[in-house]
């Protein structure tokens, strides 16, 4: 049985094959597109070619905001290769699935209605305090008659009303658990969807304005497009720049080794300065660095310091 991903997918789609006894190698990793999307031909082709070796597809993961730069797979598009091979379409949303509440973002998620579950994680993008994960079902029935069992008199529900009868334990792997849906339920009622739109919709704000401040410096660049509350880019020295424009394939490689080992380099004092957080990544093979903005006290300022104390770090690193 296979699963369908793009290559940018969260480490965590691995794991959970790896957990359901049906091995990591049967992820089957799609390559993306130039905006980093999970590219729809290709995953029909793979499945085409899969099911003609006797392979059995089951399920599509799409994802609403992918962990290294915030891309939105084509959601519309996959949902209809789910339904012509009848497979399971997920859409892994725990980053960037709330992004949907900023209306101008909204045309990216289109299809994600049409997903049979989909997850969240509210102590991401939802400001709530770790942890909180959330599972979505379209159907919830079909969880149910997976987890449902009734071997355990101990457990078994003799309340009639549905809001007592309910039961977490027949929906899932996990029996004792704690109230995780007191603190979102908390912050919902008070502060309200619009006050958390808003707030998502300035930290997509945020990120857009920190690309723009790099595509305008000479010392950085972009390394993918900004499509929600990620910005990922690199430091490279204008004469590195210069250079790069003229040099042969060889040469190039070299320079761009050299970056990467300069930006790892950065990434980890700044981390240690503790003045700012900044992670990794790597997008074709470039060394990067990753901001995600998603904390609702971030300003145009923070940014600007970011992008300052970035810069001080390769001053530091060139005079030692």
């Amino acid at each position: 049985m296979t699963i369908y991903a793009s290559d940018q997918i969260h480490m965590s789609i691995p794991k959970a094959a790896d957990v359901l006894g049906l091995g990591r190698e049967q992820v089957r990793l799609v390559k993306s597109d130039a905006r980093f999307r999970l590219d729809v031909r290709s995953l029909r082709e793979m499945i085409e070619a899969d099911m003609s070796r006797g392979l059995v597809p089951f399920c599509v993961v799409a994802s609403a905001g992918t962990v290294n730069t915030g891309a939105v797979d084509p959601l519309a598009a996959l949902a209809r290769v789910a339904a012509t091979y009848n497979l399971w379409f997920h859409v892994d949303g725990a980053y960037g699935a709330l992004g949907s509440l900023d209306e101008r973002k909204r045309p990216l998620f289109e299809g994600l209605e049409r997903a049979d579950s989909v997850s969240l994680d509210p102590h991401k993008w939802l400001y709530a305090p770790v942890d909180c994960g959330c599972l979505l079902f379209r159907d919830p029935a079909k969880a149910r008659r997976a987890f449902l069992t009734d071997d355990a008199d101990y457990i078994k529900v003799h309340e009639e009303a549905i809001d007592e009868s309910f039961a977490f334990w027949d929906y899932g792997i996990e029996l004792s658990r704690r109230f995780r849906a007191l603190k979102i339920w908390m912050m919902l009622c008070y502060y309200g969807t619009r006050r958390i739109r808003a707030a998502i919709s300035d930290d997509n704000d945020l990120a857009a304005y920190l690309a723009e401040r790099v595509n305008l410096a000479e010392e950085f660049e972009l390394l993918a497009p900004v499509e929600l509350s990620i910005c990922c880019f690199r430091y490279v020295p204008p004469a590195v720049h210069a250079a790069l424009r003229e040099a042969e394939p060889t040469e190039r490689a070299h320079l761009n080794a050299e970056l990467d080992q300069l930006n790892a380099r950065i990434m980890h004092r700044v981390q240690r300065g503790g003045r700012a957080y900044l992670s990794n990544v790597t997008l074709n093979g470039s060394y990067g660095l990753r901001a995600c903005v998603v904390n609702f006290r971030t300003t145009r300022d923070d940014i600007e310091q970011a992008l300052d104390i970035v810069r001080e770090a390769a001053r530091e690193i060139s005079e030692e």
